[in-house]
């Protein structure tokens, strides 16, 4: 399984790529990260049906705006949407995100997105 992870800062990339790799050790499943500091090499490396997954916490109007374009261009991919407030929540689930994250993220948040995102991939 292919899951990019494009956090709010560098710091956040790397610790939501070592806590979704412990899960899915956890859970058995084998996963290759992809890790962005930015949203624009994110839209450089994506392609439809590359990635299974994608965290994605750039947050605010930027961050909602590629989910949404992510959501139209794959219809297939899970999405994680991550933000500091609760504002685009709802917006989320209108777009079938698979899980919306409220920081500060923690371990074991992550961890129930990663296994939500899992039932839903199969």
């Amino acid at each position: 399984m292919r899951i990019a992870v494009c956090g709010g800062s560098c710091g956040e990339t790397q610790c939501l790529c070592a806590w979704i790799e412990q899960r899915c050790a956890a859970c058995g499943r084998y996963v290759q990260l992809y890790p962005f500091e930015h949203l624009n090499q994110f839209w450089a490396a994506f392609r439809p049906g590359v990635f299974h997954g994608v965290f994605l916490g750039a947050g605010d109007t930027a961050g909602f705006l590629a989910a949404r374009r992510l959501r139209e261009e794959d219809h297939a991919c899970q999405i994680i949407l991550i933000d500091d407030t609760r504002r685009y929540a709802v917006h989320s689930y209108r777009i079938h995100a698979a899980d919306f994250v409220v920081r500060p993220i923690t371990r074991e948040r992550v961890g129930q997105s990663v296994e939500r995102m899992l039932l839903r991939l199969g």
